[in-house]
């Protein structure tokens, strides 16, 4: 007995050794190759519900994106990660071939247009004249409109065309401009999947290039290249707040019946806001009342935009005017308030010019606990535990279906004396995640890449 014990004391030495020359890494993530590049974030859902309450959850500038992964059905994963890092990936479009921007419901978005007709349908049918004339029209429109200046030099005209089909993608480059939402562009209500640049649509070999009568082109620049360039113009959501942005809106009859009055059934009385009656996070909206009705004034929400590249609330205030700038109410121009949602904190700036010369900014004040996103999710967060509960009940070992990774041994597990097989599995792992260091991107793919392949293999275990 007392050899058996010195002989497992002396095996669990030598693994202690091997640790300590090769210790176990965190959970893999694949990195990009470049000290200087940002962290990453490369994070599979089966579900865009679970992708888009993991972005709410990060203080990075993350985004979701849709990976086609089987044909004829077009079933898809949905993928968080930065624009950088999917580029970084993306760039050589050996890997990754099928892939759409997720445009969240009621973010802030430029204005596009996906055109498409059948060829043999309409065989006397002139696509770039027809494009050209829609270019020319909407532009006029946009002038007597909004006094928005554009062209055809203001449009990224994407093509995938085929024997078959006309297929066009046209997203407007507009300087300091973009439209409050999807709903204001009159595309679509939900969240949308349009196609990446570059991309194709799986089982299909065409994919989304710049079409041979686009006339827009990228501003140079010495730190990014033009293709990147293009591939960020490309993205629909990719748009930044700033206090010359103007947000167009546009009276459909469908925004006319949805107008309301705001929160009619408290004591707090605002203007009707543009399109839906409150913003994606209703009990904010009820904060930030709180802070334009006091003192004898009644202040309300003109409108709100809602920027999904920093996660960002802006409210336009109207009939409360105080700023903290000059320390008291401007006489004619109006306050905003802008409430980070990634770093929870709220804080004023204005339309007045002058504040705007100094690019003022007030000091940030932190959320109230019971508007935190963390107390918002909470809810959802408990009804996702109780289904995952639900959904394992047959096979307690299984792990949730949004890490689509392989489980591993809890630190209870490890407790509980399972010591041998997971020891044995650590090994295999630490050996895994070595080989992923030293190349197994490369191995697939010759290149820094994350192979389709390879993120089917995941899936599916």
């Amino acid at each position: 007995m007392e050899r058996k014990w010195e002989a497992k004391l002396k095996q669990i030495e030598e693994r202690a050794a091997c640790y300590e020359r090769k210790p176990l890494s965190s959970v893999y993530r694949p990195r990009l190759s470049k000290p200087e590049e940002p962290p990453s974030i490369w994070k599979l859902f089966h579900r865009q519900t679970e992708a888009f309450n993991f972005v709410k959850s990060c203080k990075e500038d993350v985004h979701v994106f849709a990976l086609e992964y089987k044909v004829g059905n077009g079933q898809r994963i949905y993928l968080v990660t930065t624009y950088t890092q999917l580029w970084f990936y993306y760039k050589s479009r050996k890997n990754l071939l099928h892939c759409y921007e997720v445009i969240p419901e009621n973010a802030v978005c430029k204005l596009y247009f996906d055109l498409e007709f059948n060829k043999h349908a309409n065989p006397e049918a002139d696509g770039k004249k027809m494009v050209a004339l829609l270019i020319e029209h909407v532009c006029k429109a946009l002038q007597e409109l909004y006094r928005v200046n554009c062209s055809a030099e203001d449009v990224f005209n994407l093509d995938s065309s085929t024997e078959e089909k006309f297929s066009r993608h046209l997203i407007f480059q507009l300087h300091d401009v973009a439209f409050k939402d999807n709903i204001h562009v009159g595309v679509y209500t939900r969240n949308r999947n349009f196609r990446l640049y570059k991309s194709s649509k799986i089982g299909k070999h065409v994919a989304l290039e710049i079409a041979e009568d686009n006339k827009f082109f990228p501003k140079h620049s010495e730190t990014v290249s033009e293709e990147n360039q293009c591939f960020l113009s490309s993205l629909v959501s990719n748009v930044r707040f700033s206090d010359t942005l103007r947000i167009l809106t546009c009276d459909t009859s469908q925004n006319k019946e949805k107008r309301i009055e705001y929160f009619s059934s408290t004591n707090t009385k605002a203007e009707n806001i543009e399109g839906f009656h409150c913003s994606p996070y209703p009990e904010i909206d009820q904060f930030v009342l709180s802070l334009v009705n006091k003192n004898g004034i009644q202040g309300g929400i003109r409108r709100w935009s809602y920027f999904f590249p920093e996660e960002l609330l802006v409210y336009d205030i109207c009939k409360y005017r105080w700023c903290e700038n000059i320390r008291r109410a401007h006489k004619s121009n109006n306050i905003m308030i802008l409430v980070d949602l990634k770093n929870e904190v709220w804080y004023q700036k204005c339309h007045d010019p002058v504040c705007k010369a100094e690019n003022f900014k007030s000091d940030c004040f932190p959320l109230p606990a019971e508007v935190g996103l963390l107390f918002l999710l909470k809810e959802e967060e408990e009804f996702t535990v109780t289904e995952t509960m639900n959904s394992e009940t047959e096979n307690p070992h299984k792990p949730p279906s949004s890490t689509l990774s392989k489980g591993v041994a809890s630190d209870a597990d490890w407790d509980n004396g399972i010591d041998d097989t997971y020891f044995l599995e650590a090994t295999e792992d630490a050996e895994l995640a070595e080989a992923a260091e030293n190349g197994l991107l490369s191995y697939y793919s010759g290149v820094d890449e994350i192979p389709d392949e390879l993120i089917l293999q995941v899936l599916q275990e």
